[in-house]
């Protein structure tokens, strides 16, 4: 039996959307536990489990041991790849007491993953989470455990930056990883394990002689609430991770690649997994370039089990979403279902991860604003297709589009000005996010800024999807596609790099130009925004996930003012504080410009885009006059006005553009 809370606010005859999948984790539901039952019998499906004060090291090892039985490929650690080449050491947990030794790569090792903290008792050597995670890893039977504060050199620059860049070996090589989410430092501990305490679970004694438990809040709940979860080291570290062991204030709980399992319930997991089924590959659309590797052989939890919330493919979805769906969920405290198996072969997939990788990391905190970039580089390292390159946080293409033009020239002015920094839900046609700098690198990226970033211009317009349609359409399904000439260079270098012309991103990572050139650039014409009269209305579809049947929602909170510049709808993002009559003023005196990068008709869509970064002028130490991005415009380019256009010129000519005079250097 299990008691739910009743909520006054669902009427008896229904119930609000989800409140299954969000009230009852939150709290936790009550169950009944039958005097006869012995604490070792098999439940049926699902019965809760008292908890005792120390963790149940029987359920830990029943999990990892039947992962590694069944899960196979999904979950076991790469036979071929990386390797470590300088610098691996580990903690021998069987030394007593434990000490770092230096191992040659190949052996099996425990990692973790937790949070440094700042308090004095949390720099010491041995703080009590490190204590703890060995005592785990030894009675789990893995011998060997890597600590990044212990088993990186950190008073040797050189081979500190080599393993900070071997992240992504690291942690998808390891066993397991023992994730802290409890606490706010390393001298927190894992709750339950040695003399950590950890919080008791609510329990009654009826006078029957059974007893009533709680399950406990889920514990995806309470690491989504932790301060793990804010911190941006420990996001790649989450994620690349193949099995994650992780403690909670309450319990301990398990997530793999197939499989999500809790301390609190008891639960006959070859019951609840099925095979991975065989999938026809598709190709269609990709002109016979991206085939999806073989799918990993074994099993996987069943679809009607709340499935995991670290994101560890570098896929966007899974075969039954295909590539061509828009990404319109953005809420990560909503829990999914099952454990769908990635599509990596699809570049559209792999483009769609990327941009929700990078849109879960930029809203993480980092002590050091300097580490941006340094704390992604694992994430970077799972994108494995060599055309697909991420430079200083932007992603393009290194291979040829639409047959003829240059896949980098086209993808890098895409994605410079499809970004932009929006922290809440509301979807607004004017969002002024007042961010900070990162000024080690350039204003063009995201990383050069602290502030959530957002792929998607309203109303579901998904960089990923439209990228990745260049990439893979045929020459006749696209014929309006423009781009401005862009150049990179450093500051100290008079030679630029055009992308018009680039073919290797060998070059890019070893000069790392950071300088942002446009010439003969064009600029936005007219500035002042006209409200439209009329009202607006973006409803939602409702439905699990990959249900076929979805059903009609409450309507969306998009702005309903909609604006015009120059007979165009208009989307603005400001990451400066500034005013709607500021922007309009700013452009009039100079202080601002909004220079268009990018403009095409949207493969499969009607209408198309014009792209602008919106540049403000920057003092500068340099002969030469510098700007800085502060956000970007885009305008949406009717269909009417697609059908007369047969080439770029003609499509120029219906957005409200100028030229500018000699080149914009962006810093």
């Amino acid at each position: 039996m299990s008691v739910v809370p009743d909520i006054p606010s669902i009427p008896q005859s229904g119930h609000d959307e989800h409140w299954l999948d969000g009230d009852i984790p939150a709290v936790g539901p009550i169950y009944l536990l039958q005097p006869h039952k012995s604490h070792g019998d098999k439940p049926a499906l699902l019965e809760a489990r008292q908890l005792s004060g120390g963790v149940d090291f029987a359920a830990l090892k029943e999990w990892f041991s039947f992962c590694r039985q069944w899960h196979l490929r999904s979950c076991c650690r790469p036979t071929k790849g990386d390797t470590i080449t300088q610098g691996f050491r580990v903690i021998d947990c069987e030394k007593d007491p434990p000490a770092v030794v230096s191992m040659s790569w190949g052996v099996e090792y425990a990692a973790l993953s937790y949070v440094w903290g700042q308090r004095q008792e949390d720099l010491v050597d041995w703080p009590a989470t490190v204590l703890d995670a060995v005592d785990v890893s030894r009675r789990l039977g893995l011998r060997y455990l890597w600590v990044d504060r212990l088993c990186i050199n950190q008073s040797d620059p050189v081979e500190k930056d080599y393993l900070i860049s071997r992240m992504t070996t690291i942690y998808e090589y390891a066993e397991l990883t023992i994730v802290s989410a409890f606490g706010s430092g390393a001298s927190d501990g894992l709750p339950g394990v040695r003399s950590t305490p950890r919080k008791k679970q609510p329990t009654v004694r009826l006078e029957n002689g059974s007893l009533l438990v709680s399950a406990l809040r889920d514990p995806r709940q309470e690491i989504l609430a932790s301060d793990y979860w804010t911190r941006g080291w420990t996001y790649q570290e989450g994620v690349l991770s193949n099995r994650r062991l992780v403690f909670t204030e309450n319990q301990a709980y398990w997530e793999c690649r197939c499989m999500a399992a809790q301390e609190s319930f008891q639960i006959p997991l070859d019951l609840v997994h099925k095979n991975h089924t065989p999938v026809e590959n598709n190709t269609a659309g990709l002109r016979g370039r991206e085939i999806p590797p073989p799918m990993p052989q074994g099993q996987h939890m069943e679809d009607y089990m709340l499935g995991g919330i670290f994101k560890s493919e570098s896929s966007g979805g899974d075969y039954s979403e295909k590539y061509y769906k828009d990404v319109i969920q953005t809420d990560e405290h909503r829990l999914e279902y099952g454990f769908p198996v990635p599509d990596e072969g699809y570049i559209n997939s792999q483009l769609r991860a990327l941009d929700d990788h990078i849109r879960a990391f930029s809203a993480r905190k980092l002590s050091h604003g300097g580490d941006s970039l340094k704390a992604f580089l694992g994430i970077i390292g799972m994108f494995r297709d060599k055309r697909l390159r991420i430079y200083l946080g932007i992603p393009m293409w290194m291979d040829d589009i639409l047959v003829d033009l240059t896949g980098a020239y086209i993808t890098f002015a895409l994605s410079v000005c499809s970004w932009y920094h929006r922290s809440g839900d509301e979807h607004h046609m004017f969002i002024a996010e007042p961010c900070e700098r990162r000024t080690h690198l350039p204003s063009w990226t995201w990383a050069g800024w602290q502030g959530t970033v957002s792929w998607r211009a309203p109303p579901s317009d998904e960089h990923s999807v439209f990228m990745g349609d260049l990439i893979t359409a045929e020459p006749l399904q696209v014929h309006l596609v423009w781009a401005a000439d862009l150049y990179l260079r450093s500051a100290c270098e008079p030679v630029c790099l055009r992308l018009l012309n680039l073919y290797s991103a060998d070059v890019l990572e070893a000069k790392v130009p950071t300088l942002l050139e446009i010439r003969k650039p064009l600029v936005l014409k007219y500035s002042i925004r006209h409200e439209i009269k009329g009202s607006w209305e973006w409803r939602r579809l409702a439905g699990r996930a990959g249900e076929k049947r979805r059903y009609q929602a409450e309507r969306q909170e998009w702005d309903k003012k909609w604006y015009r510049i120059a007979g165009r709808l208009a989307f603005v993002s400001m990451s400066i504080s500034i005013s709607e009559e500021e922007w309009t003023r700013k452009h009039y005196t100079g202080e601002l410009v909004s220079v268009l990068i990018f403009t095409a008709q949207r493969p499969r869509a009607k209408h198309g885009r014009a792209r602008f970064l919106t540049l403000q002028r920057v003092e500068s130490d340099s002969f030469e006059r510098r700007w800085e991005r502060v956000g970007t415009l885009q305008l949406i380019i009717p269909e009417m006005d697609l059908d007369r256009c047969f080439t770029n010129e003609e499509l120029l000519r219906r957005i409200p553009v100028k030229e500018w005079g000699g080149a914009i250097v962006v810093q």
